[in-house]
């Protein structure tokens, strides 16, 4: 395993080894939403293999809801990317982006960027952090929780037309603490 370095995203010169970063994820499993009279369940099902990728979106953009970025660096190469953004009327931090390219998975690259985020999250004086992710993508929410992440809410139409079918927006949270 080779060494990697986390540093400062330095846009716009980072922008293209970010964006070229294979987002994608591999799942045979995936959260389905039960509705039950006045609440919603979450339930680890089984579905045919699938593939999906989830693009950088906002690199280029003059405003983006993110102040904070990290890229990981492994043999001058651009591997990894985190990034999220301190909203102060709620003393919340919003991990807006967090992806590894596949052959760099497993490697503790992944925790490393996390790692990055949190103390910057403490930094800012937030309480806690979270994120939002696809139903979907049930690799991230078992990693995402096994990092101390919990359930924390739902939007049910966030991917309506994204063709699908179940897709919705789950969203994890991991308190901080009183500080």
């Amino acid at each position: 395993m080779s060494h990697y370095v986390i540093r400062p995203a330095h846009l716009p010169q980072d922008a293209p080894a970010i964006a070229a970063i294979d987002t994608s994820f591999a799942s045979a499993k995936y959260w389905r939403v039960k509705h039950e009279g006045e609440s919603f369940r979450l339930e680890l099902v089984d579905r045919p293999r699938f593939t999906k990728a989830f693009g950088v979106y906002d690199l280029n953009r003059d405003v983006r809801d993110w102040q904070d970025g990290y890229v990981a660096e492994q043999e001058g190469r651009i591997c990894g990317f985190a990034a999220g953004g301190y909203q102060f009327w709620n003393r919340r931090y919003v991990l807006w982006h967090l992806y590894v390219a596949p052959e760099c998975r497993r490697s503790g690259m992944g925790t490393a960027l996390l790692l990055r985020i949190l103390e910057q999250a403490r930094a800012k004086a937030a309480v806690s952090v979270w994120l939002e992710t696809s139903n979907l993508n049930a690799p991230a929410i078992a990693w995402y929780r096994a990092h101390g992440f919990d359930f924390a809410g739902l939007d049910l139409a966030l991917y309506e037309g994204s063709g699908q079918g179940e897709e919705v927006g789950v969203y994890l949270m991991r308190p901080l603490g009183a500080l």
